[in-house]
């Protein structure tokens, strides 16, 4: 198989999965709540949870019911003399991200976090797709797998390796870019 065609196949996939996973799902059926549980409880901190002091990491938060999203974080101080440090965006607004939640705001990682969203949709069966977001480009689908094939493994293999990306790509690349520098490293 060409390069040129193995590329269409992956964009007619994406155009594919971008369809189905903006209908979503009505309601999150058992198996896909516990998937989101699993890579919560991966990934360690919600947002606005209480954190150490000096805490940077990864944390994850729910947008709507069916999609988790995952990036950089780090704790910010409460106001108060014994108040508590909370995790929030490792940006400008990340303090502002704590309130917002708290209050039951829908947040989106700013445009300078490159982040990570899992969801649902629902073509033939209910798949799992997870999407990398940088800047303002669009969503970049990096897996899927239907859910009867029991993607938990396959799944926290991949938000393992995209964070890895996140964590080492510099931010003048963008996804592409950096993978193909990767590639001619490898060669």
């Amino acid at each position: 198989m060409s390069k040129f065609h193995a590329r269409l196949l992956e964009l007619e996939s994406e155009i594919i999965a971008k369809a189905e996973s903006q209908k979503g799902l009505d309601s999150l059926t058992p198996d896909c709540e516990i998937l989101l549980q699993t890579v919560e409880k991966e990934i360690g901190l919600k947002l606005a949870e209480v954190a150490p002091h000096d805490w940077r990491g990864w944390l994850t938060f729910r947008n709507g019911v069916d999609k988790l999203i995952v990036c950089r974080g780090r704790a910010f101080k409460e106001g108060g003399m014994f108040s508590k440090h909370r995790a929030g965006f490792d940006s400008n607004t990340g303090a502002d991200s704590i309130s917002d939640h708290k209050r039951g705001f829908n947040v989106s990682p700013p445009q300078d976090i490159d982040h990570l969203l899992v969801n649902f949709g629902c073509g033939d069966s209910i798949r799992v797709f997870l999407w990398y977001g940088e800047n303002i480009s669009p969503y970049r689908l990096i897996f899927e797998q239907e859910m009867v094939e029991d993607p938990d493994e396959n799944l926290k293999e991949a938000v393992a390796e995209a964070c890895v990306w996140i964590a080492k790509k510099p931010k003048e690349l963008t996804l592409p870019q950096y993978l193909d520098r990767l590639k001619l490293n490898d060669a």
